[in-house]
């Protein structure tokens, strides 16, 4: 009687119980690793944790003592004919709200201190005639405390002008707002400051 032939199956692998301490030791040696690294900021992450934990400084005030815009007033300077077609320049009083206080911006770098004055120039020639040349000044020791940013058209205070040109017949009117901002407003008692608000025409 012929004999079948036997299969033999291999026996199952035997894990090692060295690779397997091998593995737990490299473990732990990876753990130590990285606490050392972290606690003595080898990795350069101590640095971001230590951002992440506390707040920034508040900007500097750019007006600490309040000082506030007591007034704007009008100045113009004609060149040619037509002298005398915009009284409301010619001295008078730009800034009926006044005094203001200036609002901080913390929004910019460095903050500032900006004030808007809103006010209408009315024409009373009779030929188109324009007005340029903004500036301001500031009263003080400083002309230049605050800057001039633009001279904006209502009724959207929108887009800045360089120059404005009346058209129409006497009595038209165009409505002007002024930004105007400063980086540092040193105290000055009790006084406060004013402004001149300049043009040419034509």
């Amino acid at each position: 009687m012929a004999v079948a032939p036997q299969r033999f199956r291999p026996a199952p692998a035997r894990r090692s119980k060295f690779t397997l301490l091998a593995w737990v030791g490299v473990v732990c040696l990876i753990a130590v690793v990285g606490e050392i690294g972290f606690v003595t900021n080898g990795f350069g992450l101590g640095s971001l944790v230590g951002k992440g934990s506390h707040s920034s400084p508040s900007p500097a005030n750019p007006n600490p003592d309040n000082e506030r815009i007591t007034g704007m007033t009008g100045a113009i300077v004609y060149h040619g004919g037509g002298s005398g077609n915009f009284p409301g320049l010619s001295g008078g009083n730009l800034c009926p709200a006044c005094p203001i206080l200036p609002t901080v911006y913390t929004n910019a770098s460095p903050p500032v201190a900006g004030v808007w004055v809103y006010f209408n120039v009315t024409f009373t020639g009779t030929s188109p005639q324009s007005i340029s040349n903004f500036t301001l000044t500031t009263s003080g020791s400083n002309p230049a405390l605050f800057t001039l940013i633009g001279v904006y058209t209502a009724p959207r205070y929108s887009e800045s002008a360089t120059s404005l040109t009346f058209t129409s017949g006497r009595g038209s009117t165009i409505g002007l707002g002024v930004f105007a901002e400063a980086t540092s407003i040193p105290g000055d008692g009790s006084t406060g400051y004013s402004l001149t608000f300049s043009v040419t025409s034509p």
